[in-house]
């Protein structure tokens, strides 16, 4: 997956959500309680970010994670790393194209998905930056840190 070098028409997260796996995938789970969370939602917000590959993931809420499971399984794809078991993580793939989905399993995750942005003209839910920097706080890894702060720098720009 190539993204374009020249950002003058579009932002790297409108060309990775047309990617056909990716906009498959979107358009599959519309319905549902999710947001995009991740490196992803951080070039939603900050246009210079480059997205990649395997920073697609999404905020599930829990409870809607077996009928969701079965939704996919039934398009192809395949569930790494879930055992109906207390986890908080799923792998999910297609092919080559692969994905996290996050369980909203705290009344926190859940509250987070109802303040999430919905951009229906290109059909995602996205989370509030806000939200975007508690998630990263607790991941504490350097790119964590750097998107911290592009969001932080964001949000006082512009007042969110």
């Amino acid at each position: 997956m190539k993204l374009q070098k020249d950002r003058s028409t579009h932002s790297y997260f409108d060309e990775f959500i047309q990617i056909k796996q990716v906009r498959e995938f979107l358009n599959l789970i519309f319905e549902y309680n999710y947001a995009i969370v991740g490196g992803l939602a951080v070039s939603f917000w900050i246009p210079e970010r480059k997205p990649t590959p395997g920073e697609l993931d999404v905020l599930l809420d829990e409870d809607h994670i077996n009928d969701f499971i079965f939704v996919l399984e039934s398009q192809n794809y395949t569930i790494e790393g879930w055992k109906e078991i207390d986890l908080t993580n799923v792998a999910v793939r297609k092919e080559n194209f692969q994905f996290d989905i996050l369980l909203a399993q705290d009344n926190w995750l859940k509250e987070m998905l109802y303040f999430s942005i919905k951009i229906k003209a290109k059909k995602v839910k996205v989370l509030h930056p806000k939200w975007l920097i508690k998630m990263k706080l607790l991941a504490m890894r350097e790119k964590d840190l750097k998107d911290i702060e592009m969001l932080e720098y964001f949000l006082k720009k512009r007042e969110l």
